[in-house]
């Protein structure tokens, strides 16, 4: 029999390490940007925690597109293709997540390097417990000297190519994009996904070569931070293994309900005990037990 702990962001969080979406990430990802203006795209002034951010990357809001691409209108008159297509290389330079989720991770892991294990997970681990880490560090295994093949890093780690962030797997649902049916600025005006407008102006010979591309373009870059839950990584992982008791430490529980949807069918009548990082997370994990299912539980 072994315990399962379930590892979010909170558990870097408590050791001061520097893993916030706002401001760690944040202002990593800001200084990567050569517009900042890209990032209305993802609302991120609603965005404290790292599921706020990932369900904005799945709502995303084109309306602003006036705003991010001003100045980089295509320019006819001039005889340097770069003024024409300058608005094509503002989507290849911004509103990338990749390298900067990268950035973020390697601090993070650096800054194990200066900090110590606390006396209360210490004292909690034992030697066959398992471990589904949602965070992309080593803190388990550095600090805490867990064994690399007790712990599911989920989402990806450190030193490795698989870091996955964005919105939940097919939950891509953008913000709806209003025009002006004439072209006049005077209205009426209209609402359409924002792709059905492109082809739509495109069919319409109402958009140029290099917008229609930045914006097509603009429009796949987004739609690709979609999650793909590692579904088999986890029925892998606990293939076999008789779980009495599962901790969920530091993991908001507002997002990624399917995984908590396969423990919970893979061990329905075990005691579950919840840690949250603060009392704004309470809530949430409220909603994911109801949700979920679960029937044997503690919140402290």
């Amino acid at each position: 029999m072994s315990r399962l702990f379930v590892i979010g962001n909170g558990f870097d969080l408590s050791h001061e390490l520097p893993t916030r979406f706002d401001l760690d990430f944040k202002n990593i990802a800001e200084s990567f940007e050569q517009n900042e203006n890209f990032w209305v795209l993802y609302q991120t002034e609603k965005a404290d925690i790292w599921s706020d951010f990932e369900n904005c990357l799945g709502t995303p809001d084109f309306n602003s597109l006036e705003e991010i691409f001003e100045g980089y209108e295509p320019d006819y008159l001039s005889d340097h293709e770069s003024d024409r297509d300058a608005i094509i290389t503002q989507v290849d330079l911004n509103a990338n997540l990749t390298e900067e989720l990268y950035a973020f991770a390697k601090q993070a892991e650096t800054a194990i390097n200066t900090t110590s294990p606390r006396s209360e997970y210490c004292d909690l681990f034992m030697p066959d417990d398992l471990f589904i880490n949602f965070n992309y560090t080593h803190t388990l295994e550095i600090l805490y000297h867990i064994h690399p093949k007790k712990v599911l890093h989920i989402h990806g780690e450190v030193g490795k190519d698989n870091l996955i962030l964005g919105y939940p797997e097919g939950e891509y649902n953008p913000e709806k994009y209003y025009y002006d049916v004439r072209g006049k600025g005077t209205g009426p005006y209209a609402n359409l996904d924002f792709e059905e407008y492109i082809e739509r102006e495109a069919e319409n010979d109402s958009i140029d070569y290099y917008t229609y591309t930045a914006y097509t373009n603009l429009a796949q870059k987004v739609r690709s931070f979609e999650k793909k839950y590692q579904i088999d990584d986890l029925k892998e992982f606990i293939a076999g293994v008789n779980i009495e008791e599962i901790f969920v430490i530091g993991h908001s529980c507002a997002i990624d309900f399917p995984y908590f949807n396969i423990l919970n069918n893979s061990y329905p009548n075990v005691q579950w005990n919840f840690h949250p990082y603060d009392e704004n997370t309470k809530e949430c994990i409220i909603k994911m037990i109801r949700s979920v299912g679960i029937k044997y539980y503690r919140i402290g």
